[in-house]
């Protein structure tokens, strides 16, 4: 029995050469794309299909690549809950669902019956109208080429992926042409049953250049072993600057309320400004939304109401109220604190997601992926599925260096602005506007332990 791998690195602070004669994915149409995976599942249902016909679709939009962002945004708020129900109220945690969403769609290629039934399901792939398995990576295509492919260079957004597989072994052709000409993953044969500690230098070497090192060491010692027979890896790196930013001088230290521990004291930026923002009373929270220059990305914070846990909160979170808060956001004056702060997460998905339904891909026994080698005996399954992220956010915006001399003093809160005071947990989102696809969500529940 022989296993794969599946890591996914995200940084907030995120390749291909061309084998068919695919000129730019970007404006290329389905019949141009190479996409015959060995199986093919349509849901006899067609679910939310009736959604896309109430919502105004953003203009040059896919109306498929729109259902493709809600699907990953109902898969990320459903894999949310999930991951923090099992943590300490003072953990901090970060992930990004669309790296996640798009490892599993590569791997999606390869699978056959009940194994590619899952992964549809469990990643809200079967809620698109026009869904039969194939299509959705030709929607993948399209999505990553709005978010990643950007005019302006005020931010940096990168996605890169790659196939790292047993060189002894024959991998699938077809396999092999879509997950290069869709998804820029071109296959790099290395030596795992005779020298897996090399191998797992030159993956680790590859991850850290493409998330400017911050991301570094993320295959453990011992993972890869005789039976591995590919690993499979998405990163997705993200570097931007406030289009407002927070004025050095005024960081001081204040105190920081966590859940069930003492307050501890961080440095709080502070300024005075005009951001989009709504006050939500039936969910007992505020929204505050932060633009990075270009105004395409923006960092949304989720509050809690004084008194209100952020636990109550998650809980009745869903994608659905998510995208209702943001629709309620409104220019608004705002007295806005915010601690500096930087999570780094590192977890195995695995378990998770078999609580979720996705059962059989990680079952040596039950597992099809007849797809991905020549071999029809391979027995193919995944053994596991690791996620490594990193979010800083300081006064110039995310992963940027600045050097602060922090004053303990008081402030006293202006009478005629509205107060966003993030003193207590919260929850953090990164998301492109224009399509709300979420690109990374967490939560801050401790900023005194980034050490900032």
């Amino acid at each position: 029995m022989q296993f794969l791998i599946l890591c996914f690195f995200c940084l907030w602070s995120t390749g291909t050469t061309k084998p068919h004669s695919v000129q730019d994915i970007c404006t290329a149409k389905p019949k141009d794309i190479p996409v015959n995976p060995v199986c093919i599942y349509r849901n006899p249902e067609k679910k939310l299909q009736e959604e896309a016909d109430h919502e105004k679709i953003p203009t040059s939009t896919n109306p498929r690549v729109w259902e493709l962002s809600k699907a990953n945004s109902r898969f990320a708020v459903l894999l949310y809950k999930n991951l923090t129900n099992a943590r300490d109220d003072n953990e901090n945690f970060f992930m990004s669902p669309i790296s996640i969403s798009t490892a599993f769609a590569m791997t999606k290629l390869g699978a056959c019956g009940t194994t590619l039934q899952q992964l549809m399901t469990v990643f809200q792939f079967d809620t698109i109208s026009e869904k039969t398995s194939d299509q959705i990576h030709f929607f993948f295509a399209k999505l990553n080429c709005r978010l990643y492919k950007k005019v302006n260079k005020s931010s940096e957004l990168v996605s890169a992926n790659r196939l790292f597989g047993e060189k002894s072994l024959k991998f699938n052709e077809t396999y092999q042409n879509i997950s290069e000409v869709v998804y820029g993953a071109k296959l790099w044969p290395l030596n795992f049953k005779e020298k897996p500690e090399l191998s797992r230098g030159i993956i680790n070497d590859w991850v850290a250049n493409k998330t400017e090192k911050r991301i570094t060491n993320v295959i453990p010692e011992g993972v890869i072993d005789e039976f591995t027979v590919m690993i499979l890896i998405n990163t997705i790196y993200f570097k931007g600057h406030w289009k407002s930013k927070f004025p050095l001088e005024n960081t001081r230290a204040e105190p920081f309320f966590r859940a069930t521990a003492e307050p501890c004291v961080v440095p709080t930026m502070y300024q005075e400004m005009t951001f989009r923002y709504a006050s939500i009373a039936s969910a007992k929270v505020q929204v505050l939304e932060l633009p990075y220059q270009g105004d395409d990305l923006t960092m949304v914070f989720i509050l809690p109401y004084l008194n209100t846990p952020l636990a109550q909160v998650e809980q009745q979170l869903t994608a659905e109220k998510l995208e209702s808060w943001f629709r309620a956001l409104k220019e608004v004056s705002l007295s806005v604190h915010l601690p500096r702060f930087k999570i780094e997460s590192s977890f195995s998905l695995k378990e998770k997601l078999q609580e979720m339904g996705l059962r059989d891909l990680f079952s040596p026994e039950r597992a099809s992926l007849p797809g991905i080698v020549e071999d029809p005996e391979a027995g193919l399954y995944v053994s596991e599925v690791f996620h490594k992220a990193f979010l800083e956010v300081n006064e110039e915006g995310s992963e940027a260096a600045a050097s602060t001399t922090v004053v303990i003093s008081g402030r006293s809160f202006p009478l005629n602005k509205v107060v966003f005071n993030a003193n207590r947990p919260f929850i953090v989102l990164i998301r492109e506007v224009a399509i709300n696809a979420l690109l990374f969500l967490g939560k801050v529940a401790d900023p005194c332990s980034s050490n900032l």
